[in-house]
Formats: C-alpha cells, sequence, structure tokens
C-alpha cells in the first residue's frame, strides 16, 4: 500500500499569485499539494530567507524587469534574479520554478520596439541559461502560453491596477496548466518510446497502393504536415526519447519508403520498427520485450481511431494519441502537447539512448542463437563499472532513482540534495554496464546508509543478465557484509523484485501491508561471467 507524497508550494510574484493555486488540484494524482502565497513583491526578501516550501513559484511579469528602468537594465535585473536563486539552492533544498517574461509594449515608437524586444530576448535568455547550469530550476514558457491567447484574451490592464493581477481567467488557466506540467515532470517517470504508424501518419498515403513517389511527404500542403512530424519527432530523438515504427505493411515496401524519398527521418533514427500484417499491440509487446522496457514506457501514434482502440484495449499501460492530419493545427501541436514526454533536464546518458537500444536489439538476437543462458551471458564479456560516492553522477542517480518504477526495491524517491547528502552520511553506488555491444551507461543504483540498504533498483533494460545480483553482492562486500538490513516496500510496478532479497542470501524479519524487512546471512552467489570494477 503507497500513499501519495505530499508537496508544499510557495508562491510569491509581482502580482497576486493566488488564482495559480489552482494547480494543485491538478497534481492530485502525484502528490497532496499544500500552497502558501507569499506577500506580493516581496521577491528578493523570500529569495533571500529560509526555504519554507518544496517548491517556489516566482512568476514576474514584464513590469517587474522593465518599469523600474531602461532595457539594459532589465537585463542587469534578471542577472541580479539568477544570482539570487543561485544562492538559495546552495544554501537550501528546494525546487525553483521561473517563468519567461511576454512581450508587452511599452511604447509605440519603433525604434523603442526594437530595444525592448531585444533586451526582452536578453532577460529571457539569462533565465533559460540559469536552468541549465542548475538541476532544481525550471523555466515555464509563460509568454508562449500567453501569446497562444492573443494580447486582448490574455490580459485585463484593468485588473493590474484595481486588483494585482493582470490576467484574464483563460490567461490564468493556461499558466496553472504550465505550472502543473512543470512540477509534474519532477515527480513522475519520464516515458521512453514513441511508437509511430507509417502510412498517412509518418507519410501521407498508403505505400503499398499509392507507391514511394506518390507518397505526401514534402514541403507543399498536405505533405508538409507530415514533414513536420518528422521533424518534431527528429527533434524528441535528440532529447533522449526513444523512437520505434510499427505498420502494417510488406517491409520491403516500409524500407523503400526511406530508401527512395528524401525525409527529415532516416530508417537507423529508429532503434526498431516492425513492418508485418500483425496486431499493433502484438508488435508494441515484441517491441517491449525486445528493448526490456515496460509497456509503461510507451506513446503510440496513429491516424486510424481503430488502431488506437485496439492498442488501448489490449495495453493499458501504452499511451495512445490520434494522430489527425487533416486538422493539422491539432496533429502539429499534439507531441508538444504530451506532458510524460517531457523532461526537465537531458543527460549524456538520454543522449545515447539510441544506440544504447539498438544495441539492446542486438543482444536479443545473440540470446535466440545461443546454447544456452550460461553461453548468451558470458560471450557478452560483461563489465560493471561501480563508483562509491562520485559526486559526478548525481544528475544521472537522481534521474534514474526518479524514473524507475518496476525493478525498485522501496521506489522511495530522492531530490539531487538528498542524494548528495546521502552521498556524506554513507554510500551511494552508481553501476555503469558495459559490454561487447557498447556502453549502456548507469543503470543501477543502490544506497547504503546507517546499516540499512534504503535504496536498490535497476533499469529494466540491464535485466535478464544475472547483474543485479552481482552489483548487490559487491554492495554487500563494500559495506562489510555486517549486518546489513534491506527493506522490500510494495507498489503498484514493483511486483518484479518481491523476492529479490530473498533469492539473494537476505533473511526475512517481518512482513505486513507496508512491505518485508531483511537482514544479510550469506548474500548473494558470485557470478564469474560477470566482472565488477570497482572505481
Amino acid at each position: 500500500m503507497t500513499t501519495a507524497r505530499a508537496l508544499s508550494i510557495g508562491f510569491v510574484g509581482n502580482v497576486v499569485t493566488n488564482p495559480f493555486g489552482k494547480m494543485a488540484g491538478r497534481l492530485a494524482d502525484l502528490a497532496t499539494v499544500s500552497c502558501e502565497h507569499l506577500p506580493i513583491g516581496q521577491i528578493e526578501q523570500v529569495l533571500a530567507g529560509p526555504a519554507a516550501a518544496d517548491v517556489l513559484i516566482v512568476h514576474l511579469d514584464h513590469r517587474w524587469f522593465f518599469d523600474v528602468a531602461p532595457d539594459e537594465a532589465a537585463v542587469a535585473r534578471a542577472r541580479g534574479l539568477a544570482e539570487l536563486v543561485s544562492a538559495r539552492l546552495a544554501r537550501a533544498p528546494g525546487t525553483i520554478i521561473l517563468n519567461t517574461v511576454p512581450f508587452v509594449p511599452v511604447s509605440s515608437v519603433e525604434s523603442d520596439l526594437h530595444y525592448q524586444l531585444a533586451a526582452l530576448a536578453r532577460v529571457n535568455a539569462v533565465l533559460f541559461d540559469l536552468a541549465r547550469a542548475q538541476e532544481r530550476v525550471s523555466v515555464v514558457d509563460a509568454a508562449g502560453a500567453l501569446a497562444l491567447l492573443g494580447f486582448a484574451n490574455a490580459f485585463r490592464e484593468r485588473n493590474r491596477y484595481m486588483y494585482q493581477m493582470p490576467y484574464a481567467p483563460a490567461a490564468v488557466d493556461a499558466l496553472n496548466a504550465r505550472y502543473a506540467d512543470a512540477v509534474a515532470a519532477r515527480l513522475r517517470a519520464r516515458r521512453k518510446v514513441v511508437v509511430v504508424d507509417a502510412d498517412n501518419t509518418l507519410w501521407g498515403g498508403v505505400v503499398g497502393e499509392d507507391g514511394v513517389e506518390n507518397l505526401e511527404v514534402d514541403s507543399d500542403y498536405p505533405g508538409i504536415v507530415h514533414t513536420q512530424l518528422q521533424r518534431q519527432l527528429l527533434r524528441l530523438k535528440g532529447l533522449g526519447i526513444l523512437l520505434c515504427a510499427v505498420t502494417k505493411n510488406n517491409e520491403e515496401d516500409f524500407r523503400a519508403v526511406f530508401a527512395q524519398r528524401a525525409m527529415p527521418l532516416r530508417l537507423d533514427d529508429f532503434v526498431a520498427y516492425r513492418s508485418n500484417w500483425s496486431e499493433k499491440s502484438e508488435n508494441i509487446r515484441d517491441l517491449a520485450a525486445t528493448l526490456n522496457l515496460g509497456l509503461d514506457s510507451f506513446v503510440f501514434l496513429d491516424d486510424n481511431p481503430f488502431e488506437i482502440e485496439e492498442v488501448r484495449a489490449r495495453l493499458p499501460g501504452v499511451e495512445c494519441h490520434l494522430f489527425d492530419r487533416t486538422r493539422p493545427e491539432q496533429a502539429l501541436t499534439l507531441l508538444d502537447g504530451i506532458a510524460s514526454l517531457r523532461a526537465r533536464n537531458v543527460t549524456a546518458e538520454d543522449l545515447a539512448k539510441t544506440e544504447q537500444y539498438r544495441g539492446e536489439a542486438q543482444r536479443q538476437e545473440l540470446q535466440r542463437s545461443a546454447a544456452s543462458m550460461d553461453d548468451y551471458l558470458a560471450s557478452l564479456e560483461i563489465r560493471v563499472h561501480v563508483a562509491r560516492n562520485n559526486p559526478g553522477s548525481l544528475r544521472r542517480v537522481t534521474q534514474l532513482i526518479n524514473k524507475t518504477n518496476q525493478f525498485n526495491l522501496t521506489t522511495r524517491r530522492y531530490t539531487e540534495d538528498e542524494v548528495a547528502t546521502a552521498m556524506q552520511e554513507g554510500g551511494v553506488y552508481a553501476a555503469r554496464v558495459v559490454d561487447r555491444f557498447g556502453d549502456m551507461g548507469i543503470v543501477g543504483v543502490a544506497i547504503v546508509r546507517g546499516g540499512e540498504l534504503e535504496t536498490f533498483l535497476m533499469s529494466c533494460r540491464a535485466l535478464g543478465r544475472r547483474i543485479e545480483a552481482q552489483i548487490l553482492r559487491h554492495v554487500c562486500h563494500q559495506e562489510g557484509d555486517r549486518d546489513l538490513k534491506a527493506r522490500y516496500r510494495p507498489s503498484a510496478k514493483n511486483r518484479m523484485v518481491e523476492t529479490f532479497l530473498d533469492d539473494n542470501g537476505f533473511e526475512p524479519l517481518s512482513a505486513g501491508p507496508e512491505g518485508k524487512t531483511y537482514r544479510l546471512t550469506r548474500g548473494p552467489d558470485d557470478t564469474p561471467y560477470i566482472h565488477i570494477v570497482a572505481e
């Protein structure tokens, strides 16, 4: 049995922030949220004071930057804000969420507008640079949200002066949604894979009927819709999302499109694909097995409502979205609107994911041809590099902790600060796996503190090779093979590790609705073909 975590959110700004508290309702499935609205205009004082909330949302409109000073001074004020935020994060835990500043003209003189726009771009650049440098800073695109509404629909200048709240109700709703998404991105695991249909999705037309040369994927309408979708998918790949394709086509026809047509996507941009006449749910299930990922890692796009419903009914863990090329204004905002694909930061491991998972497909092929499991594992030439308390792994370790659900003994979540504290108080182990097919990156984490194994987890893509037991064996040895305690805490998704400690030399001490407690006895057996390299 698990309960939603408690999350406190503080708001401060140069406008009344109470209307933004409605975002709490959007987070109900992730956390029990409490909100505190701090005095208006006390931005510097709040940032310089003690941290009282898990998340601090600082909402500033253009007047905070531009009303009190010329344009150059507005940029300087943004830099001062960045320094205050950095200083706050250096001395206190928590996350800070800022917003991009929208353009609100304060002069109709053309030359003045040029200076305003240039200064505004520099102000927002300062905020984005801060978010890139500080993992605990997010910047929501308030300017973009308000621009989509249009100035007349977004602002109520009368309310600004009477109530210190310049936004229309539609703008408040849009900003609440953006802030809720930013908080949710720090609470939920990001989905890893986009599976996309081909005919009438990647391109217009049906390749088996229309022929490669007649498919619509170019710079004219409607082909431009498919070209733009491919560009968006390519951008997601650059942010660490894996691309797969499933299509009801002859494989030679599917491959011919990539060989004969100039398109943004190449065939090797897909980590895997299935082009056959099987049900798409079967092909997605097969892709999940090949990539060693749970179905809750997948997002599926198709133009056919029947295919969407078939996958949704048979694979409820897969998030499904209908791509309607006849409505480009919706089709081309579809991917941007999928919150489960958003990442607050991108690590080096994210950028290498396509090659890592292509290696996983090669491993699966080798396993199918091996005479036995032992022969297969020995032929992989597995080396596990285990680093203890390495600050350089802090970001990746925190990311892995917060997105791993299945092979995770406790599913306890940590902030980056909390992981850093665990490094000071105990041992944080980061395991990087390398084999003959490549470097899988950091795929395992263990945290030992106060004589207890409080966290042990593995990325699902590294499972099935007995690596997890060898890592646990190494951690136990490093901790002196003493009377180490451990715990299994059940969740909706981690049933696969229910007997992991029982199977690896830990003795049960107690059991109840909240899980089981253990102590180390003999520990895991050695696996001779998996070599541990202590770093």
